[in-house]
């Protein structure tokens, strides 16, 4: 810590160490709209590795006085987690004593939090995504569909509620029946419990491998019309021909030339 200060120009702080996250919040009292640096473990450990690796396996030299050995010390060996380092007040939080991945390396845990501090506050993450903990610590039979599915406002939370109850699983208990089918896609009709069947695209995540479903707007009757419904207004309001433009789409985002007049039906590369 007195390194780093040293590197603002500024002399050694007091130091508070913080059980947890949530204690340095508190201890630092973060007003609205300040955030908790994430040392450690958090983003400095991604360029700090970089660096190192640099060092050990091209053989690059630094100059010394630039301080990386002092740095990386800091940043493997300091146990620090997290910081909010005032002028003259260094709050720290020490690193979590559970961290649970899957193989993917991502936070993953079925049965308890993926990562907790010591002073018992902990965090609920499934493959990589933060949910909450009622969704991890009930059974997948349990679960209900409506409220964690349908309701779901977030994509990757609703996606990570699927792949625990079972995409299967999910389509039976909405009463779901194909209306239209191609390829990896399925457009089903849902009970979503309103008195009315409404469109649903289920549909096979190419970068993972697993199925997801997404609403689409009423009246859609093809995997066509729901494919098209999920573009971005700008490239849904150009024609759609077999010569038209390439483009492009990773999960949400969506590239084209922008003097397009007209694009493929779909995507040349989708991830």
């Amino acid at each position: 810590i007195d390194f780093a200060y040293r590197l603002a120009d500024l002399a050694s702080p007091e130091v508070v160490i913080c059980p947890s996250p949530l204690d340095l919040a508190s201890a630092a009292s973060l007003a609205k709209g300040e955030s908790i640096d994430p040392f450690g473990l958090g983003f400095d450990a991604g360029w700090t590795a970089f660096y190192d690796c640099m060092e050990r396996v091209l053989g690059v030299t630094y100059n010394t006085e630039w301080g990386f050995d002092v740095w990386r010390r800091f940043i493997t060996q300091g146990g620090v987690f997290a910081t909010v380092l005032r002028e003259n007040i260094a709050y720290i939080a020490i690193r979590p004593c559970r961290v649970k991945r899957d193989q993917a390396a991502r936070l993953h845990c079925e049965d308890g939090p993926a990562i907790a501090w010591r002073d018992g506050y902990a965090e609920y993450f499934l493959y990589g995504v933060a949910v909450e903990a009622a969704l991890v610590m009930t059974s997948a039979e349990a679960l209900d569909v409506h409220t964690w599915v349908i309701k779901s406002q977030n994509a990757e939370q609703r996606a990570a509620a699927v792949r625990k109850i079972g995409i299967e699983r999910v389509c039976a208990k909405l009463g779901a029946s194909v209306v239209d089918r191609e390829s990896d896609y399925e457009l089903l009709a849902l009970d979503i419990g309103d008195g009315r069947r409404r469109p649903y695209l289920k549909m096979r995540n190419p970068s993972v491998g697993i199925y997801h479903i997404e609403g689409v707007p009423m009246g859609t009757t093809t995997i066509e019309e729901a494919l098209h419904a999920r573009k971005p207004l700008r490239l849904r309001a150009l024609p759609v021909r077999a010569n038209g433009a390439e483009w492009y789409q990773q999960g949400d985002v969506c590239t084209w030339p922008k003097s397009a007049v007209a694009i493929r039906p779909r995507p040349t590369i989708l991830t």
